[in-house]
């Protein structure tokens, strides 16, 4: 308790830091946990999922997905592909089929790069 009366502020700081951590490390176990699922690899593509979501579940890179996929999604901008169909004013379908077209060509350049060697 003297502690805290001789050192407020530095006693303050050091539990904002340990509170920090302590959140940043549940939230790091919490998404390894998550990703570790083999049932969130490689998902059926779905009007939910966002570029960064199917890259993560298909382990590629969503700028690239977007590219392929024709949709120049601005990155960080969190679109589900549901709202990028309604901005272009197309069915869900046809941007689903567009990205699934797009993750097969991205990983047919994976395989012929790893093919290559280095």
């Amino acid at each position: 308790m003297t502690l805290i009366r001789r050192h407020p502020f530095l006693t303050a700081a050091f539990t904002l830091a340990v509170v920090l951590t302590l959140f940043f490390a549940g939230l790091f176990v919490t998404r390894a946990l998550y990703w570790a699922d083999p049932a969130h690899r490689e998902q059926a593509v779905e009007p939910w999922m966002t570029l960064r979501y199917i890259g993560r579940s298909w382990r590629l890179d969503p700028r690239g997905i977007s590219a392929e996929a024709g949709l120049d999604q601005v990155p960080g901008n969190p679109l589900t592909l549901d709202e990028i169909a309604r901005q272009r004013g197309v069915p869900v379908a046809e941007v689903i089929a567009g990205i699934e077209a797009a993750i097969l060509r991205l990983r047919a350049q994976d395989a012929r790069q790893d093919a290559a060697g280095p």
